[in-house]
């Protein structure tokens, strides 16, 4: 760069002085210089805006690194969350299947048949330990900025499935401290009722947290396999 702004005042200095360096360097060792000089101008001036180039060219590059390694990191964050619900989910199913299979005693119908108490304080452990996971992840992803702002219904489908495991553990709380026996019947428990009844029957169960969860799923897998560009 100082080379080139070296030759720039020399060539200005053969211009502005053209006839007395004429007369003294002759009129070909005159036009020579300026040649010279000229030809060095040029070159500092492609030289500069090479430089120049490069240096857009590099910026460009480390922004684009930038925003690809931010962009695998809030890939990485939803698909930690779409493997934390899947699990949450497939937890609570087992607790229901199970619950239909050791839970109840046999019975001509089905709100009349009892419940074994041992069975349904075992198996409504996973249910309170998923209800609390899914309310931590809304509260989580509520705090998380623009992560999730795409999907507008993703936390309140969220939300939704945790409120409906919360009404299961409150009917637990509330049904342990008056168990009298070894069994209780299943009509007086309305929420166990619709989680372990007929999936077609089963209305809160199926909407509020079936299908809730099932769009909490889509809206995640969307997130992640979509390109983005990352925030800046």
């Amino acid at each position: 760069m100082t080379s080139a702004v070296v030759s720039m005042a020399c060539a200005t200095g053969l211009i502005v002085w053209h006839e007395t360096l004429t007369k003294v360097m002759g009129e070909e060792a005159y036009k020579a210089l300026l040649q010279f000089f000229l030809v060095a101008v040029l070159g500092g001036g492609v030289s500069l805006v090479y430089q120049a180039f490069n240096r857009e060219a590099d910026w460009r590059t480390e922004l684009l690194r930038r925003q690809e390694e931010r962009a695998d990191i809030l890939r990485e964050i939803r698909q930690r969350y779409l493997r934390e619900l899947i699990a949450q989910y497939n937890t609570v199913k087992r607790a229901r299947r199970l619950l239909r299979a050791l839970a109840l005693e046999d019975g001509p119908d089905f709100l009349d048949r009892r419940v074994r108490i041992d069975r349904y304080d075992d198996l409504l452990q996973p249910v309170l330990d998923a209800q609390l996971a899914l309310e931590t992840m809304t509260r989580t992803m509520g705090a998380e900025g623009g992560l999730f702002e795409a999907d507008r219904e993703l936390i309140s489908s969220l939300d939704r499935a945790s409120s409906y495991l919360r009404s299961l553990i409150t009917e637990y709380e509330s049904t342990m401290p008056r168990v009298g026996g070894p069994e209780i019947v299943l009509r007086t428990m309305p929420e166990l009722a619709d989680l372990i009844g007929a999936y077609a029957e089963s209305n809160r169960f199926r909407y509020d947290f079936v299908h809730s969860v099932h769009s909490v799923m889509a809206a995640l897998e969307r997130l992640v396999t979509t390109p983005t560009r990352a925030p800046e």
